[in-house]
């Protein structure tokens, strides 16, 4: 059984013969490749070779393609810095009138970016090389709701929030990044990703309140959900922090997967998702994958293995993992998994 087919079956929740894995490593396998942020990040071949050098190189299931979390909000024309050796972020809103931001944000830039295009070309070549044979999972940048914050900026935005003279205005521009988003997962898709993903951290329990979540965030999700199954795509949401609060929510959203770090209360995860998202990540990309020892990681890895015997895991990083990460922690995670075996997966 090779990764593809792996992963492939652990989403239809049938039998595998090991639990499988997939790495949010972007910036960990641009420094082993040799690349400086700005190399990896502007070069679709340096995209493609670091990813599928540390797959190949550590024997991962799954390939996450990931840059920055700041491609669809600088295509929209969010201001943008790009540091020689982190990841992009941006730095200011499109504007701080909302009308403004509503007027700026056009589903049409993503095709007139560079970035975009940049990133799309790596996903093609990744494909090439690994296709059939590792699986694919091409991350679509950021959610409505998280990518209206990014060309609003969070400050306006929560501001906004609050202000129910606001609400239609907010509203209409979520709106209108969805649509962006939307296009996004499809030329992601195009690309050759096997499915797609997308963060939403700004929907987070640790920012908003469980209330303006579900007025703000979560119709925007179930919406995604079945409009990307409408033209056969599967889709994981990924929410950092401690999502306990709306595990329920992710659950009823329709996701193929839902992608949760340490915080998370991880057997009320379990239990929420089982049998209707399968749960990527969960172990701490800092303080056990960076900083840990080789045998913090292993007792971390063995632990979650047996809490998953019965399979709806595909286990990893619960977010990005630090360029400094060592090899020798990843290389003792990936065989802890390899040696450990299961018959199910959430059967």
């Amino acid at each position: 059984m090779n990764g593809s087919e792996r992963i492939h079956r652990t989403l239809a929740w049938q039998p595998v013969d090991r639990v499988p894995i997939m790495l949010h490593n972007f910036m960990s396998a641009a420094r082993e490749a040799g690349l400086t942020m700005k190399l990896f990040r502007n070069d679709p071949n340096n995209i493609a070779r670091a990813f599928v050098d540390a797959s190949l190189k550590y024997g991962i299931d799954g390939i996450l393609t990931d840059v920055d979390t700041a491609l669809e909000a600088h295509a929209m024309g969010a201001k943008t810095e790009f540091p020689d050796d982190i990841p992009a972020k941006v730095t200011a809103p499109i504007s701080d009138r909302i009308e403004e931001v509503i007027e700026s944000v056009d589903p049409a830039k993503l095709k007139a970016d560079e970035r975009i295009q940049i990133y799309l070309e790596a996903i093609r070549l990744i494909h090439r090389k690994i296709g059939g044979e590792l699986f694919l999972r091409g991350n679509a940048d950021q959610g409505p709701f998280s990518l209206a914050a990014a060309v609003f900026g969070l400050t306006n935005m929560m501001t906004a929030m609050t202000d129910e003279s606001m609400t239609e205005l907010l509203l209409q521009l979520i709106e209108r990044c969805y649509d962006v988003h939307f296009q996004f997962h499809l030329m992601v898709w195009e690309a050759g990703a096997d499915m797609t993903s997308f963060g939403d951290s700004m929907g987070s329990p640790d920012l908003i309140s469980p209330k303006m979540y579900r007025k703000f965030v979560a119709p925007f999700q179930r919406r995604l959900s079945q409009d990307l199954a409408r033209h056969g795509i599967q889709t994981i949401c990924h929410v950092c922090g401690k999502t306990d609060a709306i595990l329920e929510d992710l659950a009823e959203s329709g996701f193929a997967g839902c992608e949760v770090d340490y915080k998370t209360n991880i057997p009320k995860a379990r239990q929420a998702m089982h049998g209707k998202s399968v749960l990527f990540g969960i172990l701490d990309p800092s303080g056990v994958f960076c900083l840990g020892s080789e045998r913090m990681i292993v007792e971390a890895t063995t632990a979650l293995l047996e809490f998953f015997a019965d399979g709806g895991l595909v286990i990893g990083a619960g977010c990005a993992l630090p360029a400094e990460t060592p090899s020798e922690n990843i290389a003792a995670f990936v065989e802890t998994v390899r040696t450990f075996k299961t018959t199910m997966a959430g059967g």
